[in-house]
């Protein structure tokens, strides 16, 4: 199972330093990536839980040079609050400046309070259909293809976009959520599933759907949630996680950010090698 740190970028306070020194240590402590989350304006219903977000792209930019080996990604970028040809574009470029090392993760975004913050509350009511529409352009896009793209909210008749990303059109996309519809996004469409707020009976009813679904073709199954607690506590709930068929585990490591080092270090040093 590869294990990867969720980036505690949506702590209040959390600085840059903090969120270099965790993902310094993930690599070289051989966990498997780093995935901070995403929030631009959040309303009332959020606002006790991420009033104070440092944006993934561009703290993922700036990580990109400071490592070498351990994988980024996004967990997940709320697309319907966001351009998707400048997503597509960002999402190449820190492709390009990781080498390749970079994996896109999308959601349809679960508050409609901050769409209509920031002024997309037209788009609220199309999220789903617009972010399945966005990943076929993504592929056009990192293809090189030079057009048409012909969708139903976005087109293009003709259009160089470039440098491609790495990866190519095969950079991947994980997809977050546990509705029917994201589900059968990652089934249908991505190439990773992650699930948030699952316990492992939860995550394996889930999972099992997402196979069924994807009619055989392959699509790496994932949890996020938080491994926190002694090392034997901590190795049953991810033997239990194994167990239910996930394939790699997005955790917290702590419930405050000073906590997050000290337990990836009791994680690496006495969970690790029990798996």
């Amino acid at each position: 199972m590869d294990v990867h740190v969720a980036l505690p970028n949506g702590h209040r306070g959390v600085t840059l330093g903090q969120l270099t020194e965790i993902t310094e240590v993930a690599e070289a402590l051989g966990f498997s990536g780093v995935w901070p989350l995403d929030h631009v304006l959040v309303g009332p219903d959020l606002k006790d839980r991420y009033p104070w977000v440092i944006e993934p792209l561009t703290l993922l930019g700036y990580l990109a040079a400071r490592t070498k080996r351990v994988r980024l990604g996004t967990s997940v970028i709320v697309l319907g609050m966001r351009n998707p040809f400048v997503v597509a574009k960002q999402a190449a470029t820190l492709d390009l400046l990781s080498n390749g090392r970079f994996t896109l993760g999308l959601g349809a975004g679960y508050s409609e309070p901050e769409f209509r913050n920031i002024g997309a509350s037209a788009v609220w009511h199309t999220r789903g259909k617009r972010l399945d529409e966005a990943i076929r352009l993504f592929r056009h896009l990192w293809s090189g293809a030079p057009g048409p793209f012909d969708g139903q909210f976005y087109k293009f008749e003709e259009g160089y976009f470039g440098p491609l990303p790495p990866q190519g059109e095969r950079l991947p996309i994980l997809i977050g959520g546990g509705s029917d519809a994201a589900l059968k996004r990652a089934a249908t469409q991505g190439d990773v599933w992650q699930s948030t707020g699952l316990d492992p009976d939860g995550f394996r009813e889930k999972a099992e759907k997402v196979r069924f679904l994807a009619e055989g073709r392959r699509v790496e199954l994932g949890a996020r949630t938080s491994l926190i607690g002694d090392p034997d506590t901590v190795l049953a709930k991810v033997r239990a996680f194994q167990k239910a068929s996930a394939e790699h585990l997005c955790a917290y490591f702590g419930s405050t950010v000073e906590e997050f080092v000290p337990g990836m270090r009791t994680f690496a040093r006495e969970v690790m090698p029990g798996l």
